[in-house]
């Protein structure tokens, strides 16, 4: 990517600062939303049971703390959870 010409805080002048502000426009958006989800379960699953809640939460902070990147949100703990759950015998 090219050095952005455009700083925030600074009017839109050219094309390029156009450009260059909807760039960061995008990277900011995507930058929050992935805060956001990192904090929360998903929306369809926040209203679970109490011990749910903490059976998912302490899933989620061991895979943290073990740096396990790719497993340590809420989403991959949840489909973790359900792959498992689906595959256990009855």
């Amino acid at each position: 990517m090219a050095l952005m010409t455009w700083q925030p805080g600074q009017p839109i002048r050219t094309q390029q600062d156009e450009a260059d502000w909807q760039e960061w426009k995008r990277q900011t958006k995507a930058e929050g939303q992935r805060y956001r989800r990192s904090q929360y379960r998903r929306i369809d699953y926040i209203d679970v049971s109490d011990d749910a809640a903490v059976i998912i939460d302490r899933e989620v902070r061991t895979a943290q703390r073990e740096h396990r990147y790719v497993d340590s949100t809420y989403s991959a703990v949840l489909n973790r959870i359900v792959t498992e759950w689906a595959g256990a015998p009855e």
